[in-house]
């Protein structure tokens, strides 16, 4: 039980830690009222190596290199398809994506992935318990993050002239799914490698560096390079090591406890987190809507981290002593 709680506690804390990632990116984005302009290929290669540096350092310090090689040889396929793709590509379509639509609206389709992970964990992880309570769970915490960011004008979905950033968020989301279920795989398949998450955690940042590396060349902000001024720098180093670094890590050793399902529960939190922290840190006023989207993410989360009734147990029936007409009572 107290496994169980801590797993919970984790899992949480991760998401906690991203809900810095949409302002970060806000305030790194040009917009008015911006501090910064980093280029969308260029933040998510910065999110990601620094990311990877830092967990290499805390490795280093520990002197646990060990299984790092092994993990590569027994598992460099699932590694590739989770980072490379789940990770490195995801991250690109979603920077891209959320600069033609609405960032809320893009907020809240991108965190269609928790429904997308749901699925895949059944597949993928056999994660197969309470199943309709998960699914009704994930139903009414993305109607409650739709309501939320939002704000009840749900046409904003559909606009033409987002469209297609809209579209990109849902992919971005799909994909993103496989790095957080594929990752537990890979966790299960290396039980004997000591810290297995860290190593996973640390290779997985440098293998999604790769898409941007292939991309950079061939885009407008590879001019401006490493060229950024300190506030932006803080901002990057904020998203690499908090946001992603110890965020992916705590929700990866949570996860390493409860099923994924469970721990990408309190994703639906996120939008709800990254609300507040946008009241107290932008003084953006906290729309009406919350009122409403709070109750029902609160619920969802419920729903779907509730235990499944266990069956009750049936009577043993007592074996027969007797015939049928022994069994009956005698009629004077």
């Amino acid at each position: 039980m107290r496994d169980t709680i801590k797993g919970h506690l984790l899992s949480f804390s991760g998401v906690f830690c991203w809900s810095f990632s949409e302002i970060i990116v806000w305030l790194l984005g040009g917009q008015p009222g911006s501090i910064g302009n980093v280029g969308s290929v260029s933040l998510s290669f910065y999110r990601f190596f620094f990311g990877g540096v830092f967990m290499f350092i805390i490795l280093a310090a520990r002197k646990d290199l060990t299984g790092i090689r092994e993990l590569l040889r027994h598992d460099k396929w699932l590694l590739f398809l989770s980072s490379v793709v789940g990770l490195g590509f995801s991250n690109i379509i979603y920077f891209f994506g959320i600069k033609l639509t609405e960032p809320h609206v893009g907020a809240a389709l991108y965190t269609s992935y928790a429904l997308f992970i749901g699925i895949y964990s059944i597949f993928i992880l056999n994660e197969r318990s309470n199943i309709p309570m998960k699914i009704a769970g994930f139903v009414i915490g993305l109607a409650g993050t739709f309501i939320l960011l939002t704000n009840f004008d749900l046409a904003l979905i559909i606009e033409p002239g987002k469209i297609l950033g809209n579209i990109l968020l849902v992919i971005a989301g799909a994909i993103w799914g496989f790095y957080s279920v594929l990752g537990k795989k890979i966790m299960k398949r290396n039980p004997e490698v000591k810290n297995v998450d860290v190593k996973l955690s640390t290779l997985s940042f440098f293998l999604a560096c790769i898409p941007a590396v292939i991309t950079l060349p061939f885009v407008p902000e590879a001019s401006d390079f490493l060229q950024h001024t300190a506030a932006e720098w803080i901002l990057i180093a904020i998203i690499a090591i908090v946001s992603t670094a110890i965020g992916i890590y705590l929700f990866y050793k949570g996860v390493k406890i409860i099923d994924v399902t469970y721990g990408i529960s309190y994703s639906l939190l996120k939008p709800v987190i990254a609300t507040v922290f946008a009241f107290f840190l932008l003084a953006r006023i906290i729309p009406p809507a919350m009122f409403v989207s709070v109750p029902l993410v609160s619920v969802a989360v419920l729903l779907i981290n509730r235990k499944p009734r266990k069956p009750a147990i049936q009577p043993e029936k007592r074996p027969s002593t007797g015939s049928a007409a022994e069994a009956k009572p005698a009629h004077n």
